[in-house]
């Protein structure tokens, strides 16, 4: 992957808020960070690091990458804790606790934890602070998740862990649970690298090459979902939303876009269920990468398509969104978590809160392109002011600031 420097955001965030990350910087070079989390694949925790970790280098910082090793178990585990944080009503046994603690334990002895500064990301390694013998490092835990409608027996499980840690990080206020209100809490939205593979500029015949080479036509309206094959993803409903569209506006095509996560074992389940629910469809297109759909494919069926919808059930913040917006796609999306931060309604977007409403909304946009240019024009916009790189970078810079010096 490439690795960029400050200097290439100049041209998009402007020199001043180059000058400030570089003043910030200046105060803790040299630094050392390590950024521990549970897959370098799939979902947006891995795409976060694999952009700010060589970002961060550029400026001076020592900064490292450690992921967990585990077995299906462990990850059967965590996706457990991952639904039941987001809400689902599910049991907690003492076996799945035991499988938790030991390979964070096991990954507490393995992993290389010499750093100023300890970033653990979400449920998976949490616990690996509880294994170590403390130095004077600062340990940060960082929540990507919706912990609003958490399971108490879960949430009363991960607590202890996590009242460890000597910061905390959330995307957003209401994801701060009551009892960790005295704690040292940052906010940070998530961001994308303009830059890169998945969102930097490419060529109309780039674009027209991938969708010829997946059988899309260029010349019918395209409605996309780039996300997970899980439950709260809700591909099953995009498929709902498709068929309502179709109606209305029968040449319409549909795009379900994700990749398989090392630590998700539920992804396989709901493909399966979402080829199902397809029933042969051909305008359903169903595409992962196993079917060699990588950060370049992504990047050119966001920009053709007409409208790119995220139906998430439950959403930490959708970082599919972001990407969506900087190309100037304009995005029908749920209601929920950290999604109206970038849809802003009648402005960036639209939300909705049913089936029949997303399919209100997309037919809209499809039936008045001066409106899509409208909303995407907006849309890009409030990325390159909100979430970007550059902002995530500094965010980074002042914690380690306030935790360390």
């Amino acid at each position: 992957m490439a690795t960029f420097s400050l200097d290439d955001y100049k041209a998009i965030v402007g020199e001043q808020e180059i000058a400030e990350i570089e003043k910030l910087a200046s105060w803790v070079k040299g630094a050392s960070i390590v950024h521990i989390n549970s897959t370098r694949f799939g979902g947006g925790v891995a795409e976060l690091l694999k952009n700010m970790v060589p970002l961060a280098r550029t400026v001076g910082l020592n900064v490292s990458w450690q992921v967990m090793e585990a077995s299906s178990e462990f990850f059967n585990v965590t996706k457990k804790f991952h639904n039941a944080l987001q809400g689902m009503p599910l049991k907690l046994t003492e076996a799945m606790k035991k499988v938790y603690l030991e390979y964070n334990r096991l990954n507490a002895e393995k992993l290389d934890f010499k750093g100023d500064l300890i970033m653990v990301h979400d449920p998976q390694p949490a616990a690996l602070l509880r294994f170590r013998n403390r130095g004077p490092e600062k340990w940060v835990w960082r929540c990507h998740i919706d912990l609003t409608k958490a399971n108490p027996v879960y949430w009363d499980f991960l607590k202890p862990f996590v009242l460890e840690y000597d910061g905390l990080v959330f995307s957003l206020q209401s994801y701060i649970k009551e009892d960790l209100r005295n704690k040292h809490i940052f906010l940070m939205p998530p961001s994308i690298n303009p830059l890169s593979e998945k969102n930097k500029p490419i060529s109309e015949s780039q674009i027209l090459k991938m969708l010829e080479k997946y059988e899309v036509s260029p010349e019918k309206p395209i409605l996309t979902q780039v996300a997970r094959f899980d439950p709260w993803k809700d591909p099953l409903g995009v498929i709902d939303v498709y068929r309502l569209v179709k109606r209305e506006i029968p040449q319409t095509q549909l795009l379900l876009v994700g990749s398989m996560a090392a630590d998700d074992p539920e992804g396989d389940e709901w493909l399966k269920k979402t080829v199902e629910k397809a029933g042969g469809d051909k305008d359903i297109h169903i595409l992962t990468d196993r079917e060699g759909v990588g950060d370049l494919e992504v990047n050119a069926f966001q920009r053709a398509s007409t409208v790119v919808i995220q139906k998430s059930l439950r959403e930490g913040f959708g970082l599919s969104v972001t990407e969506a917006l900087w190309k100037g796609t304009p995005v029908v999306a749920t209601r929920t978590g950290g999604i109206p931060l970038q849809v802003l309604d009648g402005v960036t977007g639209f939300l909705v809160d049913t089936v029949e409403a997303a399919a209100e909304k997309v037919t809209l946009i499809i039936k008045r392109p001066y409106l899509g240019r409208m909303l995407g024009t907006n849309g890009r916009d409030h990325v390159r002011r909100n979430f970007l790189i550059t902002r995530h970078l500094k965010d980074y810079l002042k914690i380690h600031l306030e935790l360390i010096e």
